[in-house]
């Protein structure tokens, strides 16, 4: 399918993520919405804490010629968190604490009447030259910076922190820039098995533009492909506006419950 042309890559840091301690949903959730913004995520990388893997992953995204990366992770107050730090090293810069950042964390401990530290204000740490991007939830203080033709982003790794800051300056930015718009829906194809994949099949050759997709585990038996069964298919457009991916989508969707309806199944929308 096309894709649009503004890309962005995603690096999420954290031992806990390589160890599998916890699920990196911030990448998922990231890369749904710059699908529906029509932007091309082109890589998601994830490295521990440690300011030669995350710095040398900036480099190779930079070096790509990413015009958007976005981090996830490592802007806490523990010496473990060295997003910033390796920002700072792979881009030659050092860094600095955010004015209103410290003066939001003294505010917050005197209010729940903890005593300020070095330790706290790490959270307020950004490269020389960035614009910090205060944290409507948190603590952590984010950052943006233009260096070597890409702007480099980041958000704290706790869910409830990333996302409305992904919303407040990622989303304008990427509007702006983007040119395309997307819109993506997951469905539920209940049909015969083995009549299914013809059809399937057909439909990516007739929308060569459209990312259409399944995700379905075939049956062992061919008594179980002669049965009905329920297939998951994620269904993707890009197009120059909101409206035109809109129309567009349910162009291909009309398409695909009809065929699928000519066999004999249906189409349910799962999101």
């Amino acid at each position: 399918m096309r894709r649009g042309g503004f890309s962005v890559e995603i690096i999420a840091t954290g031992d806990e993520i390589l160890f599998g301690r916890i699920l990196d949903t911030n990448s998922n959730w990231m890369a749904r919405r710059l699908a529906d913004l029509g932007a091309h995520l082109r890589r998601v990388t994830c490295v521990g804490d440690e300011v030669d893997e995350i710095a040398a992953a900036l480099g190779e995204a930079m070096g790509r010629g990413s015009r958007l990366i976005l981090f996830t992770g490592g802007l806490g107050p523990s010496e473990d968190d060295m997003t910033v730090d390796a920002i700072g090293a792979a881009v030659g810069r050092g860094v600095v604490l955010d004015p209103s950042g410290i003066e939001r964390i003294r505010r917050s401990y005197s209010e729940r009447h903890m005593e300020f530290s070095d330790r706290a204000a790490r959270m307020a740490r950004v490269v020389e030259g960035s614009k910090p991007l205060a944290n409507p939830v948190g603590l952590s203080t984010g950052m943006m910076l233009e260096v070597g033709g890409s702007t480099v982003v980041t958000f704290p790794g706790i869910p409830d922190e990333m996302r409305p800051m992904f919303e407040e300056y990622v989303v304008p930015f990427v509007e702006e820039r983007s040119g395309m718009r997307g819109a993506a829906h997951t469905l539920s194809v209940r049909m015969v098995w083995r009549e299914f994949f013809p059809m399937y099949r057909e439909m990516q050759r007739d929308y060569p533009d459209v990312y259409i997709k399944n995700a379905a585990t075939p049956p062992e038996s061919e008594e179980g492909r002669r049965m009905v069964r329920e297939i998951k298919v994620d269904v993707v457009v890009e197009e120059g506006s909101q409206e035109e991916s809109e129309a567009r989508i349910g162009e291909v969707l009309g398409e695909l419950r009809r065929r699928v309806g000519v066999l004999g199944g249906s189409v349910t929308v799962l999101s």
